[in-house]
């Protein structure tokens, strides 16, 4: 299986060894509402003034996590540009 190397042929007894899993990533308004209630939590004990702009945060955050991936695309060099949901989380 190396494309240097050798055929791109795989042994169908090896392949059965092996599934791909994959989850889209789930729509800004479900991130939205992921988000809201997060935040919620934390800002309990907060003024009024600081719990408005909850919306104005996430709105920041999600702006910047897709700008981030638009301009960090991730390749065979740069195979560290991962930006995803859970990286997203981990601001909240």
């Amino acid at each position: 299986m190396n494309p240097t190397a050798g055929s791109f042929y795989v042994n169908p007894r090896l392949q059965r060894n092996f599934w791909t899993c994959s989850v889209p990533e789930p729509k800004r308004d479900s991130l939205s509402i992921i988000y809201s209630t997060i935040l919620d939590g934390h800002f309990l004990n907060f003024k009024q003034g600081i719990k408005d702009q909850k919306n104005n945060i996430i709105k920041g955050a999600l702006q910047l996590h897709q700008a981030m991936q638009k301009r960090f695309k991730k390749t065979a060099v740069n195979f560290h540009y991962e930006f995803n949901v859970r990286h997203l989380a981990c601001l909240f």
